[in-house]
């Protein structure tokens, strides 16, 4: 039997991974080793307390304005910037920066795959804060990559793909953030716990 401990990339397959917000990664995905000399796909768990590098939870940022138009929370620029509308600059401005806002309220945690092919698609995680401070879990329906629904798959499906190759990473080639990131001290700054896990059936 040839499992190897460390998969190549193109041997690697990243099926759910969670942003621990105290630090560190959950992940699980599947690798294809030989076995007897067949072909063989593995599954695997893993948790990494390793402190995340900014390129990872930067692409975690990134998905905030596609949990936000999944939702329609920032659909009203499309009616503010239309040549109907005919509103000055500073209003648009206005409307930028207090749709900015609310994606500031988005917290991405997760993604899982599913499916394959033409029928490849994603879940995201996020925890959303309400306007009185309460923070809930919210999960985008499944999107499938190759179908044009919300006008985004495009961009979504290059955000996922970075997001397994920077995992990859992470797990395989020690990149991490440095401590000199989080100050003099080496510890990073408190952040709240999660108020709920990723969805396991997706």
């Amino acid at each position: 039997m040839e499992i190897p401990i460390i998969p190549s990339e193109k041997n690697f397959n990243l099926s759910k991974i969670k942003i621990d917000p105290k630090g560190g990664v959950k992940a699980e995905y599947q690798i294809t080793a030989s076995v007897e000399g067949e072909p063989s796909v593995i599954d695997r768990t893993e948790s990494c307390d390793r402190d995340v590098h900014p390129d990872l939870l930067g692409l975690f940022e990134d998905l905030r304005s596609i949990v936000g138009r999944v939702f329609g929370m920032t659909s009203f620029l499309t009616l503010l910037e239309s040549d109907e509308m005919k509103l000055p600059a500073t209003k648009t401005m206005a409307a930028r920066a207090f749709a900015d806002e609310l994606l500031q309220k988005i917290e991405v945690r997760g993604v899982s795959w599913s499916g394959s092919d033409e029928n490849a698609g994603v879940v995201i995680t996020a925890v959303f804060e309400t306007t009185n401070g309460l923070k809930t879990c919210i999960n985008t329906p499944r999107i499938k990559l190759a179908q044009i629904s919300f006008g985004f798959e495009e961009q979504l499906e290059t955000i996922v793909d970075a997001i397994k190759s920077e995992t990859y990473k992470y797990l395989f080639e020690g990149k991490q953030a440095q401590l000199s990131l989080f100050g003099p001290s080496g510890e990073p700054a408190e952040e709240p716990a999660a108020v709920a896990d990723m969805p396991e059936d997706m």
